[in-house]
């Protein structure tokens, strides 16, 4: 039995590293795929085959202005379909149209979009209603056109940008099955080991697949900005110190790293966009942002055989002056786990390098600690964090300082 209990947890452990670099491989082929842009050249009198965008303008209808006359001229509807073949979706589009011969020309009205006549060409710029163009579907814009004659409008340049959203690949759906399945399928694991084996024994398993778990996860989440990579590490490796400088009792010193190691599991639904943003976050921005706590909130509301989990993920960004979120909680009504992640989180956060900003300076972290104490943290925890510091048990500084 102990034979085949270890090959489950290696066939586990396998999966995930399989999954994460499926995710990996996935976020880095949307990076490529998304908002390409693109221009081609399309001759509709010839035969368009199966290329990937197909364009074709038809006179729906037309009139003789002012017949018999030296200024006779025509009038027309010109009406375009452009259909996309691809996979993606194509958008902030335009289409510049070759007038065929001189043309005096008049754009009497247009829908769908915007049409202006310049330097002998007609240029079409998508308007809301038919932009984006989505796989596999057509859109059609039009306008009524004063010309000197009927006019053949088959040579255009499509200009454009494709873009595939992440949701819209089968892959990650997929991998969100096994994900949801590989996680029922530690859980069920632990419970089976906790059943079946003594106590003693049943805890040093348990341990073990627990931090193969949750470090696999925590590196899964922070492989999404190469500027966390090893976030949840530290931030666990700070709580635990600062948890047992306080008092806490072995097992929830223990307990509370693996906490730690899970308090940022809900940015895995925070879009790479915002969360390698190298500026400042707009407000709509940082409000999808602060969402991360409540995704991850929600992610382990079903991992009960861990008290404090869920709450460590949802409150570590719950302020002591009441001014945090998601819930606004205050002093001593953020659970005590919590307020240790918090310190710890903010403290590698200021100790490392981000795609907005370099490492702060030691001196400096120390003083943003104590400024902040009684206001945005448990002032308890920071003199704690500070001792700490002090007597080199948590070391500031990045490997680049020590070079």
């Amino acid at each position: 039995m102990k034979k085949h209990l270890h090959m489950g947890a290696f066939v586990l452990l396998i999966s995930l590293v399989l999954l994460g670099g499926a995710f990996i491989a996935l976020n880095i082929k949307v990076g490529h795929d998304s908002d390409t842009p693109f221009t081609v050249k399309i001759d509709a009198s010839q035969p368009q085959g199966k290329n990937e965008y197909t364009i074709n303008t038809i006179i729906s209808k037309n009139w003789i202005n002012d017949e018999g006359h030296d200024y006779q001229n025509y009038g027309a509807q010109y009406d375009t379909t452009v259909r996309n073949n691809t996979d993606y979706d194509i958008i902030k589009w335009k289409i510049t149209i070759d007038v065929p011969e001189k043309q005096n020309i008049i754009v009497d009205s247009y829908w769908n979009g915007d049409y202006k006549f310049e330097d002998g060409k007609i240029i079409f710029t998508a308007g809301e209603k038919v932009d984006p163009i989505p796989p596999g579907q057509d859109v059609s814009f039009g306008a009524v056109i004063i010309s000197d004659g009927l006019m053949k409008l088959d040579k255009y340049e499509f200009t454009g940008c494709k873009d595939k959203p992440i949701t819209h690949y089968f892959t990650f759906w997929a991998i969100m099955v096994l994900f949801i399945v590989w996680s029922t399928s530690v859980v069920a694991y632990i419970l089976y080991r906790i059943r079946e084996a003594g106590y003693e024994r049943n805890e040093r398993i348990k341990d073990n697949i627990i931090s193969q778990a949750m470090n696999a996860i925590a590196n899964l989440v922070d492989a999404k900005d190469p500027y966390t990579k090893g976030h949840s590490t530290r931030v666990s490796y700070y709580t635990q110190k600062i948890a047992e400088k306080m008092g806490l009792h072995e097992t929830e010193v223990k307990n509370l790293g693996y906490i730690a190691l899970m308090h940022d599991c809900g940015k895995i639904g925070i879009p790479d966009n915002i969360l390698t943003k190298p500026a400042r976050l707009t407000d709509e921005e940082f409000k999808i942002m602060q969402g991360h706590t409540t995704y991850g909130g929600k992610a382990l509301e079903e991992f009960t055989s861990m008290d404090g989990i869920v709450e460590g993920a949802l409150y570590h960004h719950e302020r002591y002056d009441g001014k945090g979120y998601p819930k606004k909680l205050k002093g001593e009504n953020i659970p005590l786990y919590a307020r240790i992640i918090g310190v710890a989180d903010a403290l590698d956060a200021m100790n490392s390098d981000r795609c907005y900003r370099p490492h702060l300076k030691p001196e400096v972290i120390k003083q943003e600690l104590k400024k902040n104490s009684g206001s945005q943290f448990d002032p308890d925890i920071v003199e704690c964090a500070l001792e700490l510091i002090e007597d080199g048990v948590i070391k500031l500084g990045t490997d680049k300082d020590k070079k």
